[in-house]
């Protein structure tokens, strides 16, 4: 398996965490950075594939 479909997978991981971050009242500081890390890791994860899909 290569790392970028592990970094989306990981990014999905964290989703679920920012909904359940959310249910449970979190500040809404802590929710917005685990989504910022979670949107990222699955934009990145993403990119990578699709550059080395041409590569």
């Amino acid at each position: 398996m290569s790392w970028s479909v592990i970094l989306m997978v990981l990014g999905a991981f964290l989703a679920g965490g920012v909904i359940s971050f959310h249910q449970q009242g979190f500040p809404k500081w802590v929710v917005g950075l685990v989504a910022l890390a979670s949107a990222a890791l699955i934009v990145y994860g993403g990119w990578s594939w699709l550059v080395g899909l041409n590569a």
